[in-house]
């Protein structure tokens, strides 16, 4: 079987690698366009913290590493036209036939509506602009983050940290509005208001970016900002060449696929920020960009590569940061899209000691099906580190746990990392709400 990818980020090279495992017999051909693979996307942002020595130290593959596993790569090449009924491919190089082909292509943070100067490389996202604003970072006292989103705030309190000082503009109400609820964020946002080099604008929808002379000026609905650099963290977006206009797309331009991920070319998978994926709850297909769907979704293509025998079971949008001393983490339904699920909520919330000896608050709000008593969405927040926690939740919503049965686990009990009842006091020391 010869099996070709395009695309080595996390998508792609998650594929490659469990199709070796796979198909030890089988040809595997990479192709990424770009001159390296396997950039980390908060790579500039790490190198800034003082975590890795250097951006090159970003990428967690290289061409090396996968061509010690037998798997070929070739960088720098990119591909122009897709013939599906001829199983063959052209690039800007040369045509290749394929047995299976997987599309992992990933997403753009490059704003589809937001004027940009195109001398300017605004996003820390790709390898070349994260070094391109590395290089202007020493000039600059102001920076302005369009965007509030994980990748935008992961960005505020990096550069606030190193003494910057950063205005974070967001057209929504509040900061990481995907993933908690407004009065859920409530001890954090008061607490970040009050960083001394932050400025937040909530409720101002970005109009352009124009160079100036001395910087770069922001237009918004309201008002104008003048700032020494700029960074443009808004949403991301499946990542189309024309070559792809061959596959059946939704509305929201992420590639059709069939439970197996398919699309609608026979033996062509699409994977990763390409796709929507299932929601665990909701049951509908949803675009979810996240790194843990792209791997996953990568892993679950080369499964179906021979036969179509593992449905990729989706996600429920779990994520986790640390932003301004504060643990943040969420899974599943927030309050707020309670309009997704077909019955009524019940949401639980709580605050808790961090453990026996650790008066650290840890705050936390549960989501639960009225009727069945199901676990549908958890968020959590204190400056205790509770992430991983946040794992044990998402699991519980993946088995259908209810609360009730949460508390007959079998969980250990440490006095250093763990109150009492580490798995029930969510349960019995929360307040309810019917929503």
């Amino acid at each position: 079987m010869k099996i070709i990818i395009i695309g080595g980020s996390f998508g792609g090279v998650s594929c490659a690698r469990e199709a070796r495992r796979l198909y030890p017999d089988a040809e595997i051909l990479l192709i990424e366009k770009k001159a390296h693979l396997g950039f980390v996307p908060s790579g500039l942002l790490l190198l800034i913290e003082g975590r890795i020595a250097s951006l090159e130290e970003a990428f967690f593959c290289t061409k090396e590493q996968l061509e010690a596993e037998t798997i070929d790569v070739a960088l720098e090449e990119t591909l122009l036209e897709i013939f599906p009924s001829d199983h063959r491919i052209r690039t800007d190089q040369r045509e290749l036939s394929y047995d299976r082909l997987v599309l992992a292509a990933g997403s753009s943070q490059d704003s589809t509506v937001l004027p940009q100067p195109e001398e300017a490389l605004l996003t820390y996202k790709e390898y070349e602009a994260a070094k391109h604003f590395l290089q202007q970072l020493p000039q600059a006292e102001s920076i302005t983050i369009v965007g509030a989103g994980q990748a935008g705030m992961e960005a505020a309190n990096t550069l606030t940290a190193i003494g910057k000082k950063v205005s974070v503009i967001e057209s929504m109400s509040y900061p990481l509005f995907k993933y908690f609820d407004r009065d859920f964020l409530q001890p954090f946002l008061t607490e970040i208001e009050k960083s001394p080099n932050l400025q937040l604008h909530w409720s101002e929808p970005t109009l352009a970016v124009v160079k100036t002379e001395t910087g770069f000026r922001i237009e918004t609905a309201d008002q104008g900002y003048e700032s020494d650099l700029v960074l443009t963290t808004v949403n991301v977006h499946p990542r189309l060449p024309e070559a792809f206009a061959v596959f059946e797309l939704h509305s929201d331009q992420t590639i059709w696929t069939d439970a197996y991920l398919e699309t609608s070319a026979t033996d062509i998978f699409a994977v990763g920020d390409l796709i929507q994926i299932p929601n665990a709850i909701t049951k509908d297909t949803v675009y979810m960009p996240l790194v843990n769907n792209a791997v996953r979704s990568g892993i679950a293509a080369a499964r179906n590569l021979a036969s179509k025998t593992t449905p990729f079971r989706g996600g429920l949008r779990t994520v986790g940061t640390q932003l301004f001393e504060w643990y943040l983490a969420s899974t599943g339904l927030t309050e707020s899209d309670q309009f997704f699920y077909e019955s009524p909520i019940v949401c639980h919330t709580f605050s808790a000691a961090a453990s026996l000896f650790d008066s650290t608050q840890v705050h936390g709000k549960v989501m639960i099906d009225q009727a069945s008593g199901r676990i549908v969405g958890a968020q959590l927040l204190s400056k205790a580190n509770i992430l991983e926690k946040i794992n044990l939740l998402a699991f519980a919503i993946e088995q259908q746990a209810t609360m009730e049965e949460l508390t007959q686990k079998d969980f250990f009990f440490h006095p250093r990392f763990t109150n009492v009842l580490d798995q029930t006091f969510i349960w019995s020391g929360s307040d309810a709400d019917e929503t």
